[in-house]
């Protein structure tokens, strides 16, 4: 992991899972997170914005998700929200690319993801629109752009909305990792900072390949921001 492209944030480094694990294929949608909630084992996400797909868009992600209410919805599915280091490798499988597809410079007119080109952080006139006009997209609208892996694919992994991990923000390590651990602090205060990964519908092309770190405290709701368990 890392390239040495994040000012001392990315330190090239080896990290070994040794232990297996499945990610959801898709990004946990509004309609499977509105179950959640029915069954009273989540908070409903803010609602108001008017990108929120809760609950008028139960096929796009569920976005203005805080890190409690992704942890809260994937403990409801026996599932946690993945680590930086399980969320690099099931993006890129541990080739040196770009992308999850591959090196192929992304655009609105191949699919191969959605995300505004030249957007932020240097958005071009007429603001972060994303391919279809602004907001999430449905999941799977962007096959092209999937990760295939032998047992199946992972379907925008990279763009349509951020994705949570456990890890708290901090440079890479320089040494080789095994498994590595996610360091918590017990009350888990709102202002503790945590990664988030695979760019969005608002962000450029930069923002979503497989090593680009972003940082969001845990309980940051936007309408850009999703996520998916392991």
């Amino acid at each position: 992991m890392g390239r040495g492209r994040l000012k001392g944030k990315d330190s090239p480094h080896t990290v070994v899972l040794t232990r297996p694990y499945c990610m959801d294929e898709t990004e946990v949608t509004a309609g499977a997170f509105a179950k959640c909630v029915e069954a009273g084992k989540c908070e409903e996400p803010h609602k108001w914005d008017p990108w929120a797909s809760y609950p008028r868009f139960p096929n796009q992600p569920a976005n203005l998700v805080n890190l409690d209410k992704a942890e809260a919805y994937c403990a409801w599915k026996g599932k946690r929200v993945p680590t930086e280091a399980q969320w690099e490798w099931a993006a890129s499988g541990g080739a040196n690319v770009e992308w999850p597809w591959g090196n192929e410079e992304p655009t609105c007119e191949n699919k191969l993801m959605d995300f505004t080109p030249f957007g932020a952080p240097k958005s071009a006139p007429g603001g972060d629109v994303g391919c279809r006009g602004g907001g999430p997209s449905d999941v799977k609208s962007f096959p092209a752009g999937a990760k295939v892996w032998p047992s199946g694919k992972l379907f925008d992994i990279a763009g349509n909305v951020w994705e949570w991990t456990r890890d708290m923000a901090a440079p890479y390590p320089k040494d080789k990792q095994v498994d590595p651990e996610v360091i918590r602090l017990p009350d888990k205060p709102d202002n503790i900072v945590h990664i988030i990964r695979g760019g969005g519908w608002n962000r450029s092309a930069v923002g979503c390949t497989v090593w680009f770190r972003a940082e969001a405290t845990r309980n940051y709701q936007v309408p850009g921001l999703g996520f998916r368990c392991v």
